[in-house]
């Protein structure tokens, strides 16, 4: 089997300066769904093209403390050769791929307990050195690699996770206030 390797940048946006993040944005007027708005932000910021790209699965939307929705869309790339990152000069400052299961291995990896009304939860940090720099990949976008290494490799992670329960919590009246 080859190493399952994830995608990842460098974002250099105000909001999000120098943290590693996850394709993605916010869904436009002309996306039809999901997958749509995922495969268009990923040819935006990284200039990957959507059809280098087999959409496995959507994930359940994950509510972040700041309300924020996101829906994670997971795709294999199908021909890794044939992928010329091109990174939105914009957007991001630079773009790497580490191997997936490094995500639930206790290695190279940190927490820091959080409280959110009264409840305990971890914000997961791993160390990544990569061929372009070193890397931090933390807190929301190491919570998804998480759940995405999980699934991928039907096993947990080799540590406690204890996600933030405002993560799974249903899109309604009880999403998280700011």
């Amino acid at each position: 089997m080859h190493e399952r390797r994830v995608v990842m940048f460098i974002k250099c946006l105000i909001l999000f300066l120098g943290e590693v993040a996850l394709p993605g944005g916010k869904q436009e007027e002309t996306d039809i769904d999901d997958i749509q708005t995922a495969l268009r932000e990923a040819k935006e910021e990284i200039g990957l093209e959507p059809s280098l790209v087999n959409v496995v699965t959507v994930l359940e939307p994950i509510v972040t403390k700041h309300r924020m929705i996101v829906v994670p869309v997971v795709g294999i790339l199908s021909d890794t050769k044939a992928f010329d990152p091109c990174p939105c000069a914009d957007e991001v400052e630079a773009i790497f791929d580490a191997p997936l299961e490094m995500f639930l291995k206790d290695e190279n990896r940190w927490a820091e307990e959080k409280e959110w009304k009264g409840e305990k939860y971890l914000l997961h940090y791993f160390d990544y050195e990569a061929e372009n720099g070193k890397y931090l990949i933390w807190a929301f976008t190491a919570g998804v690699l998480i759940r995405v290494a999980s699934i991928v490799y039907q096993r947990p992670p080799a540590f406690l996770e204890l996600r933030p329960r405002f993560w799974d919590m249903a899109i309604t009246r009880d999403s998280p206030k700011p």
